[in-house]
């Protein structure tokens, strides 16, 4: 039996998620990921990198916040007070093939961009040399920090404008949790509750938590993620999916993959199985027929069938009336 076009659009999609975060196939040279203070992107990054690492991809971190390597990290940049030339001179030497390994694969991780948007005109250079055929890069922009540009021109675009311009793929990422809390209000016409900074309630960070147990962190650690990844045709495919990160095990460096699944298809959002709900609801009345009310309604002529059969000559719409011993004849209704 062939598969029906919903399982083929959910085959089709998951794999195109799979590819990218397996960095097969050259799926997209250059990937921006789009975070905020309530959900980061560090689940992603981590999965990112189990899956590099399982393929013996190499990893390459470059970061400007923190001064701890991760544990999945090949190599370690600290990229804080440094320009971009300073930098692109200390990570080009770590993504260059070398006559032992020519087709060796790397991984490039800068996070976060912000310290190096004080000149986005500079952007596309930079990204340019870093970047060579072998090579796939994740840049993580936070959506919610505020930037300190240089004085420019009002035409000029803005960093996050060029960024998503030279992106082959932008991963969005938002909490599962507060996606589930937006649904279940729509569903009763509620407005949509505001979390983080959209609160409005100064220091705090509403919906920000952490699971109490880890028997709860399979729905609590839930990411979601929008993909738009930009095909070689220009066509740009786009879904939402649900990311469950993989526990650690007891080794730091063996993890397994998390699990992925289509935003549609979680119990939350999908509609399968809803009208068989409906069809064992029990009620009060019964708007179906019985199959001996099925064929009297067939039997029931309708009323001016007739008129309705025998058009022809001229006569459309004509209707048959037989008058009652009740009706009241007028000859001058007759004459008109």
């Amino acid at each position: 039996m062939a598969p029906s076009a919903a399982a083929h659009h959910r085959s089709h999609s998951l794999l195109l998620l799979q590819k990218l975060l397996n960095l097969r196939d050259k799926a997209s040279p250059l990937t921006l990921i789009l975070d905020t203070l309530e959900q980061s992107a560090q689940p992603v990054l981590n999965e990112f990198m189990t899956r590099a690492k399982i393929s013996k991809t190499k990893i390459i971190f470059i970061s400007l916040s923190t001064h701890k390597k991760p544990p999945l990290a090949n190599v370690f940049i600290r990229g804080r007070h440094k320009t971009l030339q300073q930098l692109a001179a200390e990570i080009i030497p770590h993504v260059t093939p070398s006559p032992s390994s020519p087709n060796q694969k790397n991984l490039l991780l800068i996070t976060p961009l912000h310290p190096l948007l004080s000149h986005p005109h500079l952007l596309p250079t930079f990204l340019q040399s870093i970047i060579p055929p072998s090579t796939s890069c994740l840049l993580v922009y936070h959506l919610d920090i505020p930037l300190l540009l240089s004085p420019s021109p009002s035409y000029s675009p803005t960093p996050l404008q060029i960024l998503t311009h030279l992106s082959t793929s932008i991963l969005t990422l938002s909490s599962l949790p507060q996606t589930l809390a937006s649904k279940a209000a729509a569903d009763k016409s509620l407005p949509s509750p505001t979390f983080g900074l959209n609160s409005g309630r100064e220091g705090v960070l509403v919906g920000l938590h952490h699971p109490p147990s880890p028997s709860q962190s399979s729905q609590k650690d839930g990411v979601v993620i929008t993909m738009e990844l930009r095909r070689k045709s220009g066509r740009v495919v786009q879904e939402k999916f649900v990311l469950f990160p993989s526990s650690s095990s007891s080794e730091p460096q063996i993890k397994s993959v998390g699990a992925l699944m289509l935003l549609s298809d979680h119990p939350a959002f999908s509609t399968v199985g809803n009208d068989e709900q409906e069809e064992d609801m029990e009620a009060t009345f019964n708007l179906g027929l019985t199959e001996k009310q099925r064929r009297d309604r067939e039997g029931v002529v309708l009323p001016y069938f007739d008129a309705q059969t025998e058009v022809g000559g001229g006569e459309g719409g004509r209707i048959l009336y037989d008058m009652g011993r009740e009706d009241d004849f007028d000859e001058e209704e007759d004459e008109i």
